[in-house]
């Protein structure tokens, strides 16, 4: 790709950075707002008082830049993001920074959580540029958009041992390039998008030949060679949960067809990473649920942030592993998470919201957040909160506390001395014998430093709250609740799970047009949803259904579903587009293709689709199911790890899909309980109740218009492919039956 390689330059950037700064988190008081007060992202508002001229993501920043001939900087992150509040306070607060921005420059701010495709395209640009990327991203365009530097975090000096170029030194760079040879600039960029858009999914017309078994088989060994077996990751750190490749590899333990020694590795590898990341400092052991990732490579030290995808994926393969193991150890970081969300994340009308930061005051008298402050704890403060001595003590040694702080060597900084982050590296079994108590009272004790915890540590500042309601992201979280509720027998939890969904029908859908919005906050956007806004919602509406026989869960999914397909479907060659074609975005529309903290679209939408053209009878989505799957497979074998979600998906379609058909008096759910607690990756569970949801069924299934229990007690129908066997005529019949398709 043509680079852009910025020239060292001195003047400006020698005494750009001479200010000191004071905390950003609060304007000064003669501060003045920005244009950017206006806007509805509370990222975009972090930045309002900064006194770089910001524009919002628009034709008037480009209509500027080309008015007067300026490049732009494209500014990207979200609100809860550390580096970027770091660079908000050391460069964007910075008086001296923001004269020379407003002078060369037009600047624009973008929150990735409001616009992915935006930040989509940009990111790709950065990664393929500087092999990485992150938040925030910083990227400099032409006037019409095209990018031709960019990069992630930049300091302001050299006085942090960080070697990139201070971000003086390339603003200084560009501009004087810009100003002596501007046509270098415009023919890089323009070979820059013509390179990228000539990039495509890799194409095999003979791919479908690899849609077997043995793709299954390939991926867990591809996980096998990356995993490391004492600290339960895949790879050197820093450590993300990636709860997809760790539902992918508890599903594929289940799949009959593997030999018995590769499905008892696919298990033990998942397990040994859910242990770690249950005990580590990357759980809130305190509040519930977990933080987005850890700096070192052992789950001891997280960054602080809590997303809300994360929460919602990793309960989804916990509860997984609770179903392969009925291990109270799996069950526990589900119950956690979920009252966390609850308690913490939800809007008060139903809907979820997005993130808690890393970043928090330590005190309230305090004036500069800082990271963690709301989770880690001194000696002192660990003494305050518990007082008795015999509680310090077992806190000491169940959460590694230490007095100059638990933080790795490694990883060990000034903030970080003196600080302990929870985790667990020692059995109640050898505390037991520690302290000469029972494990029952271990457990007890531990419960009430628990609580006494909770107790002092709501007293701190919390961190900032996201509350955006991102329709994509509420979408996961109603599969976590539905899906709870249907291991767990947990009728609360669906109930959760459907204020989320009545929410996003009532405040984030037009019934007119059929199609989404893509955030709440405070009234709806006016930016419309993604393809992973549809895809995310679908799933969760089928889980939905499947938690509570409700029809209209499915209905609504069945919609949403032809919506997704007639705006983002490729007809001419598989797979769904992420976003729209549309003037703003310069680069050919793509389609996501790795699963990274959350699935891809595609991944999801091929599993909605396989699903949907069960319960509706319906070839077409059946037919795109294997479509989407088999254009994203040359992908998978050249990379057997990029998109596990869609190895899964791809069960529907290498297999035969199961169907498991409950017919019970309404209120019965002796059957149901058992389907819902069997771990199938290929099945579905259609309800014929008697009620509402076999009415509903019975439109587009006539066998459904006719199944009754037998002799008036409720029957299950285990089905492959609509092939049924012998009815089950009790709840042991059936869990003998379902474990005949695993074992």
């Amino acid at each position: 790709m043509p680079r852009f390689t910025p020239i060292r330059s001195t003047g400006f950037a020698v005494a750009l950075f001479a200010f000191t700064l004071i905390a950003a988190d609060m304007p000064p008081p003669d501060a003045k707002p920005n244009r950017l007060i206006h806007e509805q992202s509370p990222y975009l508002q972090q930045h309002a008082y900064n006194p770089v001229d910001w524009f919002a993501w628009g034709d008037e920043a480009f209509e500027k830049a080309k008015a007067e001939n300026k490049v732009v900087l494209l500014s990207i992150g979200y609100s809860t993001c550390h580096w970027c509040h770091v660079m908000n306070r050391e460069s964007f607060s910075n008086p001296e920074t923001a004269a020379y921005l407003n002078e060369y420059f037009v600047c624009v701010k973008v929150d990735r959580e409001e616009r992915p495709d935006v930040d989509g395209v940009y990111m790709n640009f950065v990664q393929q540029l500087t092999g990485g990327g992150g938040w925030p991203l910083n990227v400099w365009l032409t006037p019409d958009r095209k990018p031709f530097y960019g990069g992630t975090y930049f300091p302001p000096d050299r006085n942090r041992g960080i070697r990139s170029a201070t971000f003086g030194e390339i603003l200084s760079s560009i501009q004087e390039t810009w100003s002596k040879d501007p046509d270098s600039i415009l023919k890089q960029s323009t070979q820059i998008v013509d390179t990228l858009n000539g990039i495509s999914q890799p194409e095999d017309e003979n791919a479908e030949k690899g849609l077997n078994i043995a793709l299954v088989d390939s991926v867990i060994d591809a996980f096998k060679s990356s995993f490391n077996q004492r600290t339960g990751a895949f790879g050197p750190g820093p450590n993300f949960p990636s709860a997809a490749n760790l539902s992918f590899l508890l599903k594929a333990s289940t799949v009959k067809e593997l030999d018995s020694s590769q499905k008892q590795t696919a298990k033990s590898m998942a397990l040994r990473s859910l242990d770690k990341i249950a005990l580590g400092g990357i759980r809130d052991h305190i509040g519930g649920g977990f933080h987005r990732y850890t700096v070192d490579a052992e789950w001891k030290i997280p960054h602080y942030e809590k997303m809300l995808y994360d929460q919602a994926t990793l309960v989804n393969a916990y509860l997984d592993a609770w179903l392969l193991t009925r291990d109270k150890k799996y069950r526990q970081p589900v119950l956690d998470t979920l009252e966390y969300l609850q308690r913490d994340m939800q809007h008060d009308q139903g809907g979820f919201f997005s993130a808690e930061d890393a970043e928090s005051y330590e005190s309230t008298d305090a004036t500069v957040k800082r990271e963690g402050a709301f989770y880690v704890w001194s000696k002192a403060e660990i003494s305050n909160a518990l007082k008795e001595e015999s509680l310090i003590e077992l806190a000491t040694a169940y959460f590694t506390f230490r007095d100059e702080g638990n933080a790795p060597s490694s990883v060990r900084s000034e903030d970080l001395q003196g600080y302990n982050t929870l985790r667990i590296e020692r059995t109640i079994n050898d505390l037991a014998s520690q302290f000469n108590l029972s494990e029952s009272k271990i457990e007890q004790q531990v419960t009430q430093i628990e609580t006494l915890l909770f107790k002092a540590r709501a007293s701190k500042p919390r961190p900032h709250l996201d509350d955006k309601i991102i329709t994509a992201w509420n979408g996961l979280v109603i599969s976590a609740f539905s899906r709870a509720a249907q291991v767990l027998n947990e009728p609360g939890y669906a109930e959760s799970a459907s204020q989320s969904a009545r929410f996003i029908k009532s405040n984030l859908f037009d019934s007119k047009t059929g199609q989404l919005i893509r955030l709440f906050r405070e009234a709806p956007s006016k930016v419309e949803a993604f393809s992973d806004d549809y895809a995310y919602l679908i799933q969760g509406l089928i889980d939905l259904y499947e938690a509570t026989a409700n029809p209209e869960w499915l209905d609504w999914a069945n919609e949403l579903q032809k919506t997704q397909i007639a705006l983002f479907y490729d007809e001419d060659h598989g797979g769904f587009f992420g976003f729209k074609a549309n003037d703003e975005i310069v680069f050919n529309q793509s389609k996501n293709s790795f699963d990274g903290a959350i699935p891809t679209s595609n991944s999801i939408s091929a599993k909605n689709l396989a699903r949907l053209g069960q319960f509706f009878d319906n070839a077409n989505y059946t037919d795109k199911a294997r479509q989407t799957v088999i254009t994203f497979l040359p992908g998978i074998i050249q990379s057997p790890t990029r998109m596990p979600a869609l190895v899964d998906a791809a069960l529907y379609v290498i297999k035969k899909p199961i169907q498991i058909v409950v017919a019970s008096e309404l209120g019965d759910r002796s059957m149901i309980n058992v389907a819902h607690n069997t771990l199938l990756p290929n099945r579905l569970l259609l309800h014929a109740d008697s009620g509402a949801s076999q009415a509903y069924l019975g439109k587009h299934l006539k066998f459904i218009k006719s199944t009754k229990p037998i002799n008036g007690n409720s029957t299950a129908f285990v089905c492959e492919n609509f092939v049924c066997q012998l009815p089950a005529r009790s709840p042991e019949d059936l869990a003998e039956q379902l474990r005949g398709l695993i074992e």
